[in-house]
């Protein structure tokens, strides 16, 4: 596991040939590293793919003040930085779709391009998926099953995923989450909105979504991709909010095209 040396000290992986195109993934609240496999193992012979664990997550440190989406977006470029990345096509799912559309805006010239998967230009309305999410780290191994995987995944990958759902469901249930950092990861969610900067991201922007994403509705992806210049969507059929996951294939094939294109 490797760490950066500045603080807050943030876990992350670093992958494929040295002087490659920099392919950056951004997690979900809460989220590990490791989603990123079947990325990571797809892209990485030629392509210079970083992931890593965002502050308050995972391996990462947290920090106990108040904390915005600039902090994230901050801390993306810091560790860009140290592995030697100039820009970078920057892919984020959910959480990390925000931090994405922040760096573009904070940061553009570390911006090459724009993946932005399940995501929302701001907050979405507190409903039963938000707050089944929320109460994640009080909840049992019964209780991810029934309340969060069908937030997470879509239906099919949850009738057809069964065993693996399971698994997941134990291993998460058992981990136990830094409420400092959860904390914070969450005051920044709340406190974000780029939907009236949306015209100020001046890079190739590909908003991919799920057609059966039950925490991010559809809506929230056409209005990515109807105010940022030149962005086009795609709806992945048959999956929900982890498309990266339920079906790899198709996920990676839209962004290799992106990539290509």
């Amino acid at each position: 596991m490797a760490l950066t040396p500045s603080e807050p000290a943030l876990s992350y992986t670093l992958s494929g040939p040295q002087g490659a195109p920099a392919l950056v993934f951004l997690n979900g609240l809460g989220g590990a590293k490791e989603a990123w496999f079947y990325q990571v193992r797809h892209f990485r012979d030629h392509h210079r793919v970083l992931t890593f664990d965002n502050r308050g997550a995972g391996a990462s440190a947290s920090v106990d003040q108040p904390t915005t989406m600039a902090d994230f977006a901050d801390d993306t470029v810091r560790l860009m930085d140290h592995a030697g990345l100039d820009r970078a096509t920057v892919v984020g799912i959910s959480f990390g779709g925000r931090i994405a559309q922040e760096l573009a805006l904070s940061h553009p010239t570390r911006v090459q391009g724009l993946v932005l998967v399940g995501t929302a230009c701001g907050p979405a309305a507190a409903g039963p998926a938000h707050q089944a999410l929320r109460r994640a780290p009080e909840l049992d191994e019964q209780g991810w099953l029934d309340q969060v995987v069908p937030v997470l995944f879509g239906p099919r990958y949850v009738r057809e995923q069964s065993k693996r759902l399971q698994v997941f469901a134990r291993s998460r249930s058992r981990l136990s989450a830094d409420p400092v950092g959860t904390r914070c990861q969450w005051e920044a969610y709340g406190s974000f909105s780029a939907c009236e900067r949306l015209d100020r991201i001046r890079v190739p922007t590909l908003v991919l979504h799920g057609e059966d994403d039950a925490l991010s509705p559809l809506a929230n992806a056409e209005r990515l991709a109807a105010g940022i210049p030149g962005a086009r969507l795609q709806v992945l059929r048959g999956v929900g909010h982890s498309p990266n996951v339920e079906d790899a294939s198709a996920f990676n094939a839209a962004i290799g095209r992106f990539l290509l294109a």
